[in-house]
C-alpha cells in the first residue's frame, strides 16, 4: 500500500509501506494493506511505517488519517521525519514552552498553547531518539 504525508508546508513522504501505525484520538490505529475505508483524527504522537521490514518513525501532530483502496493519506498538522529532527532545536522549544507554562495561569489559553508546544517538543525528542 502507499502512505502520503502532507502538511500545510510540504509533501513530506510518499512511498509504498507494509504497514503503517498512528495516534489516533480514541487511541493508537493500525493499518495494513486491503483496509476498509477509514477515516480518523490524528493526535500529537509517533507514527511508525514499515518499509522492506524496517521500521521509521515520524513525529506528527494533529490531522487526520485517510485510507482509500490501499492509499493511506496522513493531513497532518505538523510533521517531520525522526532522521532529519534537529534534536537541539526540539530541546530548545521544550525549554521555551515549558518556561511559557510557568509564567500563565492553567486553564488560560496561554497555557494551553504553551502546554500543547511542549508536547510537540517532547513529542520530537523522543522520536528523534528512536
Amino acid at each position: 500500500m502507499r502512505l502520503q504525508i502532507v502538511t500545510p508546508d510540504q509533501a513530506l513522504l510518499d512511498c509504498e509501506v507494509e504497514e503503517v501505525y498512528a495516534p489516533g484520538t480514541n487511541g493508537e490505529f493500525g493499518i495494513l494493506p486491503k483496509h476498509v475505508t477509514f477515516l480518523s483524527s490524528v493526535e500529537t504522537g509517533v507514527l511508525r511505517y514499515r518499509v522492506a521490514g524496517k521500521d521509521e518513525f515520524v513525529a506528527i501532530s494533529g490531522g487526520v488519517t485517510e485510507v482509500l483502496d490501499d492509499l493511506v493519506t496522513v493531513l497532518a498538522d505538523s510533521a517531520e521525519i525522526g532522521s532529519a529532527i534537529d534534536v537541539e532545536r526540539a530541546q530548545a522549544a521544550a525549554t521555551a514552552a515549558g518556561a511559557a507554562l510557568e509564567e500563565h495561569q492553567p486553564g488560560s489559553s496561554e497555557y494551553d498553547d504553551a502546554a500543547a508546544a511542549l508536547r510537540r517538543a517532547q513529542n520530537r525528542e523522543a522520536v528523534a531518539a528512536l
